[in-house]
């Protein structure tokens, strides 16, 4: 039954040495995904891809602030928290995007969202890197919907519930 076999989508061994020389980056591989210009590897704590420039890149998933699977365009993208982002156009996505969804929410350990007066919200989000034995939680406050830091108000609701919240989950 032809139809039911999966296309072999592991990458060719020597792409896993060189991004081991490179970023010393090593672990389970759980998708492999290429396109045009890209090649992407998603393990277990963090996924690393290397572009047109040749030059290997590795991200933990707790860096990912936000992303996903665009079919349309067949384009994974992602944001980090550091503000950068990219987008990758994808031949071959294989079950990359999927692995993408599911890390990224591992993850999250902590995550509220709350309306603040003159409008929009403050997302507080902690995070875990997947990679850490005894993990700590990284977080993270951003103002969505119009809602700005800048406001003292906001800032100030913003600052209590972070510190709430970090209360209630850091140990």
């Amino acid at each position: 039954m032809a139809f039911l076999r999966r296309r072999d989508n592991r990458p060719d061994a020597t792409l896993l040495t060189e991004l081991k020389e490179a970023t010393g980056l090593r672990g389970k591989l759980l998708a492999h995904a290429t396109g045009p210009r890209a090649e992407l590897l998603a393990f277990a704590h963090r996924f690393a891809y290397r572009l047109a420039d040749g030059q290997w890149r590795s991200v933990g998933w707790h860096q990912v602030r936000s992303g996903g699977w665009k079919s349309e365009r067949e384009e994974i993208h992602w944001r980090l928290n550091d503000g950068s982002r990219d987008a990758v156009q994808l031949t071959e996505p294989g079950a990359f995007p999927q692995v993408f969804r599911e890390r990224v929410q591992a993850s999250i350990a902590v995550e509220d969202q709350f309306d603040v007066p003159g409008g929009g919200s403050i997302s507080i989000t902690a995070r875990r890197d997947l990679g850490e034995e005894q993990p700590r939680l990284y977080w993270q406050v951003n103002a969505v919907r119009g809602a700005k830091l800048t406001d003292p108000t906001t800032k100030a609701l913003a600052d209590e519930a972070l510190a709430r919240l970090r209360a209630d989950y850091d140990f």
